[in-house]
């Protein structure tokens, strides 16, 4: 079981090169006593135990030929062997057993009405040069083992999907060493949601942090779904600049996963942070950042009873 699980609250044991880049941020910011939500990460030898088991080598060498910008028309073709291999691979046994009694030492940790997300923790992904940000999938609001070993295997199987390849071909990243770790970790049901970069990268000040916010879940605004709050901050967290907009939908949590639905009227136009979370979200950012050594963004939550969570810390990226 020790070789296929990995606790975020232990990071001597959640190196990249072990977890995949999700994993390891989360690992870091946990030590150093950032508000992390507990979880632990399914290890990069968990997948490649599954690859073997499903017979992906052979059927992954035709991509290495792709080149570094390859169009979308052969690279859906490069795939169609990987898909057909994956759709009725299942996860090892030792595997299935690793996640099943983890899972449920969670539920331990986290109480009995906690739900779980989880997420992607590829070896390449949240790096300085790649940070495949929205190519890789996440699963929120889950209940019970079952729910998370398929979740598991489903972001396995997100690693082979056409726009993934493409991207790790543009950036030049292997595809024969890549792998998969996944984390999971308990559901934050955000009431509010953000991400904060201490690199402003509209402007390009580094004197800047640059906050954007909206109601519910952070796939409000990852997806698109509504322009979301933005504030401007200088690195003690004062306020620059800021511009409220119009939030008329958000995601919100529900069973097995999550919904779309109307905000409240009274909220639509309101801003979505009050002045002392703008400032302690660019406090931490810029903590996170000292951290780090370099400009990052982070992923932020408040839930209803107003506790502030980091979900994500990776290097700013241009793509």
């Amino acid at each position: 079981m020790e070789e296929y699980i990995a606790w975020l609250d232990d990071p001597a044991n959640a190196p990249s090169s072990r977890v995949g880049g999700k994993a390891a941020s989360l690992a870091r910011l946990a030590a150093a006593g950032f508000p992390v939500p507990p979880g632990f990460a399914v290890t990069v030898a968990a997948y490649r135990h599954f690859h073997e088991q499903a017979g992906l080598a052979p059927l992954v060498e035709p991509l290495e030929a792709l080149g570094r910008r390859p169009a979308m028309g052969p690279v859906r073709e490069a795939c169609v062997p990987l898909t057909a291999a994956l759709a009725p691979a299942g996860l090892p046994r030792e595997v299935d057993r690793a996640v099943t009694i983890a899972t449920a030492e969670l539920e331990r940790r986290a109480g009995l009405t906690a739900t779980f997300a989880v997420r992607s923790s590829g070896v390449s992904e949240d790096g300085a040069n790649a940070s495949f940000a929205g190519l890789y999938e996440s699963y929120l609001n889950l209940r019970g083992h079952e729910a998370i070993l398929k979740a598991v295997r489903d972001c396995y199987c997100c690693l082979w999907q056409p726009r993934a390849v493409q991207y790790r071909a543009i950036k030049g990243v292997g595809h024969r060493a890549e792998a998969m770790a996944t984390v999971v970790m308990q559901t934050v049901a955000s009431a509010v949601s953000g991400v904060a970069f201490t690199l402003n990268p509209v402007t390009g000040a580094t004197d800047e942090v640059l906050i954007n916010a909206s109601w519910g879940l952070g796939e409000s605004i990852v997806s698109g779904l509504v322009t979301p709050d933005s504030f401007v901050t200088d690195k003690t967290g004062a306020t620059r600049d800021q511009q409220i907009n119009d939030k008329t939908m958000q995601v919100v949590t529900a069973p097995g996963g999550t919904q779309r639905q109307e905000t409240p009227a009274h909220l639509v136009s309101a801003p979505s942070l009050s002045p002392e979370r703008v400032r302690q979200v660019a406090e931490t950012a810029v903590a996170v950042e000292r951290l780090y050594g370099g400009p990052i963004d982070i992923e932020f939550a408040y839930d209803a009873e107003g506790r502030f969570y980091l979900l994500q810390a990776r290097p700013v990226t241009t793509q």
